[in-house]
């Protein structure tokens, strides 16, 4: 029952509704967007959330079982500043946020600041510790536990999720022609357990699990753990990129592990290491981003045919065998070139829906499927809408 209860401490953070309410404002955009821009949302469900809900709980999950069986815990000081910044970034600066940031500088913030935040003021009296320095019963080197493990996270995350929801955005002209592009702005919030110092918490509350290692007091707590990667995907399959970028992220997991334990040995290598993996995220995301801006191909209006964007799911189009950035260059044998003609060829036989395409790759094939009896409107195939004038 105590361990349920402190569980449940996690939903009486700030920092919890606030991403909940970021995330349902960012998500509740992206459906009005979409419903501008296509007619009707590619994803009309709040999948942001969802995956919110159920990844962050799983993910959460796993992380505390390996952290509770390695006995990881964080200073106070940490939580604190780690838990303002988050708050601060995702009211302020909703769409640039970079949680492995947060990390580093929390993690920066305490080692260096904390010899003098801890005696100011002294919290002796309340048998709470700040528990910084290395004098403290909690070693330094866990900062590079926590940021290996984000990266292990994140690299699992983009492989299972990145790229199945391609919504699409029209951005500006690119000579003369729109074009869109696919951007990732998901974010979970894991619920941690990780053990804190100092006899506080259970001093006030007696239900509170406490733990006693070597002859020092942990109170267990549940910390929220922010994990997300902001990402736009102009000119290749997006699904592809989030299956490149989850390796690396997998590599920079292993290269934290390899310097949490270099930091055992030489702890004052802590901040440089820190900032090492900082830089190294860094540039994995600008080469991958350079790497997308350096490809010939555009997710853009075409004048032989009409360009797919995406697919609804649950819909007739799911059979077709269509992808984001085919082009349907017949419908119903007959030759298209926009929106409107797209439908006027479907309205030719509106129970089946015949297809001549060419891929990405240039390659010509044919598709055909049954659609809804009296609406070819809601076959499910997202274009480019026809301008107004």
């Amino acid at each position: 029952m105590r361990i349920f209860l402190a569980c449940g401490s996690y939903l009486l953070q700030l920092m919890v509704w606030v991403a909940v309410l970021r995330l349902w404002v960012t998500s509740r955009s992206r459906i009005k967007r979409e419903r501008r821009s296509f007619g009707s949302a590619v994803y009309s469900d709040h999948y942001e959330l969802r995956h919110f809900l159920t990844q962050g709980i799983v993910l959460g999950l796993g992380l505390s079982v390996v952290n509770v069986l390695v006995g990881f815990s964080l200073p106070l000081l940490w939580i604190a500043i780690y838990e303002i910044l988050a708050v601060i970034t995702l009211v302020i600066l909703p769409t640039t946020v970079l949680p492995l940031t947060l990390i580093v500088v929390s993690s920066l913030a305490t080692y260096f600041g904390g010899p003098y935040i801890k005696n100011l003021p002294s919290l002796a009296p309340t048998g709470l510790s700040w528990a910084n320095g290395w004098s403290s019963q909690i070693p330094p080197q866990n900062y590079l536990w926590l940021a290996a493990f984000f990266f292990l996270i994140l690299g699992h995350w983009l492989s299972r999720y990145g790229g199945r929801f391609t919504a699409p955005r029209i951005y500006a002209k690119q000579r003369g022609k729109r074009i869109a592009g696919y951007p990732w702005r998901e974010f979970l919030v894991l619920p941690m357990v990780t053990l804190v110092p100092g006899d506080w918490i259970s001093s006030h509350w007696a239900f509170w699990p406490l733990l006693t290692v070597h002859g020092h007091s942990f109170a267990i707590l549940v910390v929220p753990l922010l994990v997300g990667l902001r990402f736009t995907v102009f000119r290749q399959v997006p699904r592809d990129v989030y299956q490149r970028l989850a390796k690396k992220m997998i590599w920079l997991a292993a290269a934290g592990l390899i310097f949490f334990g270099w930091s055992i040995h030489r702890g004052q290598d802590l901040p440089l290491l820190l900032v090492v993996l900082l830089v190294g995220y860094a540039i994995i995301l600008w080469r991958a981003k350079r790497y997308d801006a350096q490809q010939q191909f555009w997710y853009s209006q075409v004048d032989d045919g009409v360009r797919v964007l995406a697919i609804r799911p649950q819909t007739p189009a799911v059979k077709l065998d269509l992808a984001a950035g085919d082009i349907i260059l017949e419908c119903n044998h007959q030759a298209i070139d926009s929106e409107t003609s797209f439908y006027e060829a479907l309205l030719r036989n509106p129970t089946y829906c015949h297809l001549k395409v060419r891929n990405m790759a240039g390659e010509l094939k044919v598709t055909e499927t049954a659609i809804y009896s009296g609406a070819p409107h809601e076959i499910g195939i997202v274009l480019f809408r026809d301008q107004e004038g």
